[in-house]
């Protein structure tokens, strides 16, 4: 799509990671929907196919609903799917088991499991629990019953083959935690997809997962007429025009807005191996865990974060005022509702792009044609993990985690970081509209965490030898933008989190570096010697915070002004005249860092220079 869609606007942000750290992960959501208003609520799907009194095309950026678009299936890959991959015209096969007799002659099967709640201690591929931590502490949820209490295509797995149960989401009430409706009920979708095969119809399967999806959806109910989701993925009218989280036929988890008040919400999943590597999605502030079980035949997946609020982008078009580019892109085919096919005049299409996350040239097509505005805020909790793609260098081999990445933008790269040769640096891009319904500036965050031993690994560094990171928000015409940074390494993981950045076109760049332990560089954040195990990741408690005004204050309160980095006292480009500018890095005990850019800036008391380098 990158080859059909150039001319780039320069609304969409694009950051370019220069590092390397262990994962963590995950993203999850709710939504909004007033367009004079960042009050959050859902997003519904406007009506297409005519029904709204004009033709044109559409686009909606909103993967709050990614997560909700099939029911749980155990199908013949043969009789569903073409060679090429689509969908076969035609009955579907889908088996209750693994035993069943409809499926006697299946050798390759598909796989889209929706996990269940665990049972007992023995339970692989379940849920093991929901939970918000409040102020007061942690409130554990309790599973309230699976909506539609049978999915038409639900099946019974066999963990000795390792192919998990797939059944229906599942509503949890969090007593006293009260979503936007006054409600404590949430939905929740974990879910992974994969294929299996086997040589004959007489020989056991062997199952392959490559992608899990771990969504929670802050939810009330009411009831109605609704048609259920179906392994196909139709049935969505109720999803994407009404609201639901999930529903059967008479009853709709509708899909409300997440507490903003600093309450994190968090899921352990129970694996017979760590699912993935890497994860992403859509949280603030994730705390990962991987952990082995009581009984030591399964690991325990523990990842928690706030939900965050990502910007809605929906515009429409006559189809002569749609760029070139746009037009290109169309005419190729893309996935829409509403009137588009048999009908070859472009300018009677009346269909909707229900747009990707990924789909960044799209975004910056749109972006001028929607006033850089988006229509809508949604709160989101969502996280993902998929293996495929990815750098082998950000793989390990071991039964363990290495990263994260999350991020509250429209448009963001599934997966870990891609590792730039030439920059040395891991690179992430993002992208969203510059401003919020009320027409008030978006601002945007990032957070990545990586094993310590991992980023080592990347780079080739030496172990028990500290790694230090250089973080800079860069706009297109290289002024720098004020941002608040958090920069550290705790209990075997690295951690960076940018926050308070717009989004017109910058690059975050995050670079690590070693100094071999001849310089001050040995004075930066903590001294990874390996006796973690890194599968617990630590927090931001212990690391400074410094805002765009030039006030930096740690954990215990302490507070000290300086100009952090980002922060352009000029508010214009350097010229030669202007006197030099430094970037200062300065660290203390507990892998606090602490950044600061000026003429001559200084370390607060308590903490040790680590690096001062000329600003660019």
């Amino acid at each position: 799509m990158a080859a059909r869609l150039r001319g780039i606007g320069r609304m969409v942000a694009t950051f370019l990671l220069v590092i390397a750290l262990p994962i963590s992960a995950i993203s999850v959501s709710t939504s909004a929907t007033a367009a004079s208003s960042d009050d959050p609520k859902t997003f519904l799907l406007p009506a297409t196919n005519g029904l709204n009194g004009s033709t044109g095309i559409s686009v909606i950026f909103d993967d709050s609903q990614a997560a909700l678009s099939y029911a749980s299936g155990l199908g013949d890959t043969n009789v569903n799917s073409n060679p090429d991959g689509t969908q076969a015209i035609g009955a579907k096969l889908y088996c209750k088991n693994l035993q069943d007799s409809a499926c006697a002659k299946t050798t390759n099967f598909s796989v889209f499991a929706i996990l269940q709640p665990c049972k007992s201690e023995n339970d692989l591929y379940c849920i093991s629990d929901v939970y918000a931590n409040t102020p007061a502490g942690k409130v554990s949820g309790k599973f309230q019953e699976n909506l539609p209490a049978a999915g038409p295509t639900d099946f019974v797995g066999d963990s000795s083959l390792g192919l998990p149960t797939g059944g229906p989401p599942s509503i949890w009430q969090i007593p006293g935690v009260k979503n936007s409706s006054g409600a404590d009920t949430y939905t929740l979708f974990v879910s992974t997809r994969g294929k299996g095969a086997r040589s004959s119809t007489a020989s056991q399967p062997t199952f392959q997962f490559n992608e899990y999806t771990v969504a929670m959806y802050a939810t009330s109910m009411k009831s109605g007429t609704y048609q259920l989701v179906t392994a196909e993925g139709s049935g969505l009218d109720a999803i994407v025009g009404g609201g639901c989280a999930t529903n059967s036929e008479s009853k709709c988890a509708l899909r409300e807005s997440f507490p903003m008040d600093g309450t994190s919400f968090g899921v352990t999943i129970r694996f017979p191996k760590a699912p993935s590597n890497w994860f992403y999605g859509r949280l603030s502030k994730p705390i990962f865990a991987l952990n082995k079980s009581t009984s030591g035949n399964s690991v325990l997946l523990d990842v928690s974060g706030e939900p965050v609020a990502v910007p809605v982008l929906y515009g429409k078009s006559p189809w002569s005022a749609l760029s070139a580019n746009l037009q290109k892109y169309y005419i190729g085919g893309f996935p829409s509702v509403g009137k588009i096919y048999g009908v070859s005049d472009p300018n009677q299409w009346d269909a909707t792009h229900l747009a990707s996350s990924r789909d960044f040239e799209v975004l910056k097509e749109w972006i001028p044609i929607v006033k850089d505005t988006a229509v809508a805020l949604t709160t989101q909790w969502y996280f993902k993990a998929s293996n495929e793609g990815s750098d082998p260098r950000f793989n390990s081999t071991g039964d363990q985690v290495d990263g994260i990445v999350t991020s509250n933008a429209t448009a963001y790269v599934p997966g870990p970081p891609t590792f730039n040769q030439q920059t040395q640096s891991l690179e992430y891009q993002v992208g969203a509209p510059h401003l919020t319904p009320s027409g008030a500036t978006f601002r945007g965050s990032y957070d990545l965490t990586i094993r310590a031993d991992a980023a080592r690994a990347i780079y080739g560094f030496a172990k028990n030898v500290p790694v230090k990171a250089t973080v800079s928000i860069v706009s297109e015409n290289g002024q720098e933008i004020a941002a608040q940074e958090q920069v550290g390494e705790k209990d075997g993981w690295f951690f960076l989190r940018a926050e308070n950045f717009t989004f017109s076109s910058p690059k975050l760049r995050v670079k690590l570096t070693q100094s071999g332990g001849t310089n001050n560089g040995n004075n930066s954040g903590g001294n990874n010697s390996g006796s973690s195990n890194g599968n617990n990741q630590g927090n931001y408690s212990d690391t400074v915070k410094c805002d765009g005004t030039g006030k930096c204050c740690d954990a215990s309160g302490k507070c000290t002004t300086g100009n952090p980095v980002g922060n352009n006292n000029s508010g214009s480009s350097k010229s030669a005249a202007a006197p030099k500018t430094y970037i200062l890095k300065c660290s203390a005990k507990g892998g606090k860092t602490w950044v600061a850019r000026g003429t001559n800036p200084q370390c607060p008391k308590g903490y040790k220079q680590v690096s001062k380098t000329l600003a660019k």
